[in-house]
Order: structure tokens, then sequence, then C-alpha cells
């Protein structure tokens, strides 16, 4: 088994390469349907449907995380979990990131821009691990808030960002609209005040 001691490493493209290597995908069973009431004024109710056919959504394919070097990723982190020499789980905070819109321009505020845990090793641990070590490592780096983006059709990853002790802070229904394969999914960001 996993020894749950995330370690921290510079992103830089030997760690992604070795970040591609955890798989990031997970089972859609459920989603939250979103009903604005009265066009906002009152309120928001989610609802949880099972979708007819359970299906895998991939995040982060193989190679995608290699990607991330278009940005400046002078003032990112990478803590990995690993089994042996494999790494299993991995975390990676963006910040101080002016080109990144998630973060608003704000160099106040972290982002959890990824987190993996391989499906072998799930429910271990490992995700909580690493959300309390990115919680730490922000703290001790100055950050006032951390937040992270999830979408309706994850479900579990709302259960678990939520147990972490994450507030909804903002839906955007519409953030998808220009993909069409995501159309449908609300965009929603969790943040944690630090």
């Amino acid at each position: 088994m996993a020894e749950i001691d995330p370690k921290t490493h510079e992103v830089n493209k030997d760690t992604l390469t070795e970040y591609c290597r955890i798989p990031a995908w997970y089972e859609v069973r459920s989603r939250l349907d979103v009903e604005i009431i009265s066009d906002g004024f009152r309120g928001i109710v989610f609802r949880e449907k099972k979708v007819e056919r359970p299906y895998k959504k991939y995040y982060g394919e193989t190679e995608e995380p290699l990607t991330w070097m278009q940005f400046n990723t002078a003032n990112w982190v990478i803590f990995f979990v690993n089994e042996g020499d494999m790494p299993v789980g991995g975390i990676t905070i963006a910040c101080k990131t002016s080109e990144l819109r998630m973060l608003n321009g704000r160099d106040d505020l972290a982002d959890v821009w990824d987190i993996r845990v391989h499906p072998d090793f799930r429910h271990r641990g490992i995700g909580t691990k690493l959300f309390q070590k990115a919680i730490v490592w922000s703290r001790e780096n100055g950050y006032r808030q951390l937040c992270v983006e999830t979408q309706n059709v994850n479900v579990n990853a709302c259960r678990f960002y939520r147990k972490q002790g994450c507030k909804l802070g903002a839906v955007n229904r519409f953030a998808y609209r220009g993909y069409p394969m995501l159309a449908e999914e609300v965009q929603l960001i969790w943040f944690m005040d630090l």
C-alpha cells in the first residue's frame, strides 16, 4: 500500500511527465441538475439525478498536463504520493499566474489546478492527504484562499470538496458553451478561506 506522505516537486517537464502516468478519469453515475428560481433572485436548487447510462469522463488525458507549460509555472507546485517508483496520486497548485483566469488576477488566491488518484488506489485517503497538503502549503506561502473547479457531473468531487471544508462560490451554467462535448455541463467553483 502507498505511503501517504505527499512529496513536494516543482512543475517542469519531468514532473509533468510523471504526473501524466496517473490516470485521470472518474465514472459519472449521477449529475447535479441546477434549477435557477426566478432568474436567480429566489436562489438556486441542486437536485442529484442518476444518468441513464453511466460513463467514464477523462480529465488530463495522457499528455495533457504537458500543455500546462504554456503558462508561467514558476510559482506552481506538485505534490506526489508514490507506491514504490510509481506515482499513484498527485495534486497541482497554480498561483501567481496572471494569464490564468481562475486566479482572477489575485496574488492571494491559490488554485487546485488538478488532483488525481490512480483508480487502483482510490478510497484510501490519498486524495484527502493531497488536499490537506495543498492547504498547508498555501497557508505557509501566504495565500488567503484556495479555489478549485469541478462540474455538475462530478458529484463525488463536489462531495469531496465540501467534506474538505470548501464552500461553493460560483455556478456558471455557460462556462463550457464553446466546447460542444461539454456544453451541457455546469462549472462549479469551490473556495476555502485559509
